[in-house]
């Protein structure tokens, strides 16, 4: 047995898609199945539906399929992202989970997924994979003035934090060292929570970034909006920079995250609705 498996979990935010349909879950449940000559144990799967429903209810339910063990929770409201993941957390550590990895529901994984995470390195109390979207490496990257930007692909199995940060889809954490920093900050909705707790596990001390050994595949081109869903996402936007710039350097903020994204929404949409809701 690998030394993590009685130790892992895994955990899913779903938003308007049921868990069945996802892309992440097929792909998931086919790595499982890859491993399934050395599986001693039912893989446990938690799941957060963010979906808001037309009827007043609290859902829980849980099923196997015969290797995993998978639990949806949901609170018929759409409560953001952090909320989400520290629920899951909670779930998972009161299941007595070491390890808990966070996962997008439109995330392609590989055959060798699960196996590179029974073979991760205890030592590194985060750890990521590789996240690919469009053949360019995303997470991790190189996090610098607030922005990200493209880094070499790792060689070795680790690498320092400092300037770095990666996204949530892959992420594995070690459950007390989660609790330790409190976890997600709630007050964020969706932008920036995945840094912003990047950073935090950086002022614990924390030196070195875990890579594990597998690559993932994000499709950010599902990522589209009309103009008028535009506007709406960035009402949230603004109001989750405002909350990540409370104790940050709110010029560097301005100058290479607010008012480069502000530029670019405009000129994509043609449109200067988005300077007077960012300005007005």
């Amino acid at each position: 047995m690998a030394i993590l498996e009685e130790k892992l979990s895994f955990g899913m935010v779903l938003y308007k898609e049921e868990l069945q349909d996802t892309v992440t879950y097929k792909t998931l449940l086919n790595s499982i199945s890859s491993s399934l000559h050395s599986l001693q144990n039912k893989v446990l799967i938690l799941v957060y539906d963010n979906t808001p429903h037309n009827s007043d209810y609290k859902k829980l339910e849980n099923f196997t399929n015969g290797f995993v063990e998978v639990c949806i929770f949901s609170e018929n409201a759409n409560n953001g992202l952090p909320f989400a993941y520290n629920r899951l957390v909670e779930e998972a550590r009161d299941r007595n989970k070491d390890w808990f990895v966070f996962l997008d529901q439109d995330t392609e994984l590989p055959n060798d997924f699960y196996d590179s995470y029974l073979k991760a390195d205890p030592r590194f109390k985060i750890q990521c994979p590789l996240v690919f979207s469009g053949g360019r490496l995303m997470s991790p990257s190189y996090y610098r003035n607030y922005r990200s930007s493209q880094m070499p692909i790792p060689e070795e199995n680790q690498i320092l934090l400092k300037d770095v940060s990666c996204i949530n889809s892959g992420l594995m954490v070690n459950t007390n060292l989660f609790q330790a920093i409190g976890g997600y900050n709630k007050d964020l909705f969706l932008d920036f929570c995945d840094h912003d707790f990047v950073e935090k596990t950086k002022k614990y001390k924390i030196e070195y970034l875990g890579i594990l050994n597998t690559k993932l595949h994000q499709d950010f081109s599902a990522n589209t909006h009309s103009k008028t869903q535009a506007l709406q996402r960035y009402i949230l936007f603004l109001k989750d920079l405002k909350i990540y710039g409370k104790k940050r350097d709110s010029i560097k903020l301005f100058l290479y995250v607010d008012f480069p994204h502000l530029l670019k929404l405009t000129v994509k949409y043609k449109s200067l609705k988005f300077f007077k809701l960012r300005f007005l």
